[in-house]
């Protein structure tokens, strides 16, 4: 969260690597810094991971994706499945996903803290989500949901689908059984790079739009910092390079593969 924070709006940029900030962040602030954002983030993951991967292979079931006997039509049904499991995950774990980056984004450090810093984010995670609703409405609760649900959309397509032709490949291809630890961990290798690939722009537009004030959070009659992700990333190639769209990327990866 962080490290996509980082250089916003020609902002400072104190994390130069993953080892980096976590080593900083340790030091300033303790495990609780490591540790923020535990709750919302288990919230976040518990709706959006059971509401994919329950949706996903109740949708393989009903349409009999697994008995088709042709690689390319399987792959291509898996990815359609994947895709609106993922909107359907969005839609339940979008609120959970702006507290969670909300209260990352929160330093003790003046020297750390990247981004808006939001002073009700630092409470519970019931009162973080009343804070969105007083100042926005419950529409508040779905905000950069048009950035997340890409996000999460083309995570999910690609994370289910190639994770399971990569898993078939290897035993086709390199003689390791299914169930052998080497055949997942080979497969999940090669699917995290191709989720992070694909999704880190929509992850890094979502970040950095859940995280600025609204226009109603700002106050005073003004506007909010982006209007949409695409806002977003055009302010960013042009202030960052394409480059910067890929901030965070390496830390994504190491949660994904």
């Amino acid at each position: 969260t962080r490290m996509a924070l980082q250089g916003a709006a020609g902002g400072s940029k104190p994390y130069p690597s993953v080892l980096s900030a976590l080593w900083q962040i340790g030091r300033a602030e303790g495990v609780a810094g490591l540790q923020r954002g535990l709750y919302p983030g288990c919230f976040w993951q518990f709706s959006n991971v059971s509401v994919r991967f329950g949706v996903y292979a109740s949708f393989k079931r009903l349409s009999g994706t697994d008995e088709t006997a042709s690689p390319l039509r399987k792959y291509l049904q898996s990815l359609g499945l994947a895709g609106i499991s993922g909107g359907l995950a969005a839609l339940a774990s979008n609120p959970f996903f702006i507290v969670k980056t909300r209260l990352q984004a929160t330093s003790s450090s003046g020297a750390l803290a990247v981004g808006q810093q939001h002073a009700a984010a630092s409470g519970a995670v019931g009162g973080a989500l009343a804070a969105i609703v007083r100042a926005d409405g419950l529409p508040g609760l779905f905000r950069g949901l048009s950035a997340f649900a890409p996000r999460v959309i083309v995570a999910s397509a690609v994370q289910l689908s190639t994770y399971d032709t990569v898993k078939g490949w290897v035993v086709s291809s390199c003689g390791l059984r299914p169930d052998q630890l080497l055949t997942h961990v080979a497969s999940s290798f090669v699917t995290g790079a191709a989720v992070v690939a694909a999704m880190q722009p929509f992850d890094f537009a979502a970040t950095r739009l859940v995280n600025s004030p609204s226009a109603a959070e700002a106050g005073g009659g003004g506007a909010a910092v982006y209007s949409s992700p695409w806002d977003v990333m055009r302010k960013t190639v042009a202030s960052e390079g394409v480059l910067g769209l890929y901030s965070g990327g390496t830390a994504n990866y190491l949660r994904f593969g």
